[in-house]
Formats: structure tokens, sequence, C-alpha cells
């Protein structure tokens, strides 16, 4: 883990604080901050938010937004806050661990958040798991949730789907059937594994589909070559010379037909 000086708490004016827009977390559920601001209006706030302050006296916010918003909505005019000296790679670490670890992120909002710290802050997916506590497969898997449209993450969130449910979808290549699939499963309500069979039930019909579009390709070459051979056939009942050549190139087959020229043919040529 990283470490940090320690910090000072102080009673922060809530006007003085300059929110961070690269917070991990991203949606704000009105029912949680509205619960929230009743428990700060009743206890007060039991936490202290976090705050790096720049150069010009700003205070910026590293982690407690919920608690910040909450408390603007039960109308105080301070929070108690910890100021902490951070750069801006622990600003972005501290704030998606506190996330982290209140379970405060979507599945997506924790994808982007890891996908951040790799391409913003130079981060490899190992050293991100050693400082979040989590196996480095668990941010690989999340990361290629990132995979997905913005349109489907999107619905996704908007119908309270699993991570589950996410990753079923990956199984399928185009996005277009994605969205279908997405769709079919907003529309009838379907759980994880309801989902999951869906999927693989459309992904088993495809593959039977394109069995049988080779299987006709195949069928349809025989009818080619057939063809041309009852053509040659027809020119060797009078052309006793004539020859027939077939070959399988791998990606085509090459046919070759040689007709001799008789007597007449040579003189006249």
């Amino acid at each position: 883990m990283f470490t940090l000086k320690k910090g000072t708490q102080i009673d922060l004016p809530v006007d003085w604080i300059c929110t961070n827009p690269d917070q991990p977390r991203k949606v704000f559920e009105d029912k949680e901050l509205e619960e929230l601001r009743d428990s700060i209006s009743e206890f007060g706030v039991l936490q202290p938010i976090l705050v790096k302050k720049d150069r010009e006296g700003k205070y910026f916010l590293i982690a407690g937004e919920r608690r910040l918003r909450a408390s603007i909505m039960a109308g105080l005019k301070k929070i108690p806050a910890v100021v902490k000296d951070a750069d801006e790679k622990d600003v972005a670490l501290i704030a998606l661990i506190e996330n982290v670890q209140r379970e405060n992120l979507s599945y997506i909002e924790e994808a982007a958040a890891y996908k951040s710290l790799m391409e913003d802050h130079g981060l490899t997916q190992s050293e991100i798991a050693k400082k979040v506590g989590k196996q480095q497969s668990t941010i690989s898997n999340k990361i290629r949730l990132l995979v997905l449209p913005l349109e489907i993450q999107l619905l996704l969130a908007k119908n309270h789907l699993t991570e589950r449910h996410a990753r079923a979808l990956l199984k399928v290549d185009d996005n277009q059937r994605r969205m279908q699939l997405l769709q079919k499963i907003v529309d009838h309500n379907l759980n994880v594994k309801q989902s999951e069979k869906l999927i693989e039930d459309f992904l088993q019909k495809t593959e039977e589909e394109s069995r049988k579009s080779d299987k006709l390709k195949y069928i349809n070459y025989k009818i080619y070559i057939n063809t041309i051979k009852k053509a040659f056939f027809s020119i060797s009942d009078v052309e006793k010379d004539a020859k027939y050549y077939q070959e399988d190139r791998g990606d085509h087959f090459e046919v070759r037909i040689i007709i001799p020229k008789n007597e007449y043919h040579r003189k006249h040529a």
C-alpha cells in the first residue's frame, strides 16, 4: 500500500471544496443521499471527508463526495475534513479504494476506475490488485467489461442487471446481437441463469447455422464441378484425346480441360 503524511482535521466550509471530476462513482442514487442526509441531520458527519489543498489555496475533494452532497442537502455550512498531502496518483487511488471498500461503485464504474489508473497513472493490473486487495484476475475480468459499448453499459446499469449478465454478453461478438439479446433480457426480466441460457442457445443456433452454410457451400462446389465434368464427358465422346485435370488448391479448386485441335483446325488456325 502507499503511505501519506498524517493529515490535519478541520471544519471546512462546504463552498470552499472543489469536487473531483475523476471521481470513480458517477451515479448517486437519490434515495441513498436522502437517507444519508437524514442520518447527518440527526447524528452529524461521523467520518471526515478527505481533501488536499492546492497551490491556490483551494480544497480539492479526494474522497467523500456522497457525504459532501448529503451534508449540503442537510443544510450544513461546514463539514469535518482531513487535509492530506497527496499527488494525483494517490488522489485517484484513495478515491477508488474508499469506494471499493464501501462497495459504493457499480461494476462498470469500478472497471472504468481501474482502466483510468492504468492509462492515466501507469499502474499495472498487478499493482492495482495489490493496492485494492483483490486478485489480478478480478481486475482483468472487470476491465474486459468495458469492451461492451457505452449504450449497453448504460442499459445494464439502468435496469440494475448484474455483472454476470454483462459477462454473459461478452460471449457474443456482434454488438447488434448483444443489444438484441440484452433487450430480451430486460423485456422478460430474466435472471442470471435464464439470461445465460438465452445466450448459450443463441450461440448454439448460430454455430449450427454456420455449419449448415459451410456444408451448403461445399455442396455447391460439388454441383459446379459435376456440371463441368458432365460437359467434359460430352466433349470426350467426340474428342477422344481430350483431357480433364482437377486439383484442390486449398482455398479454391483448379479445373483444366485440354481439347486437342483436329487436322481441320490446325490447317485453318
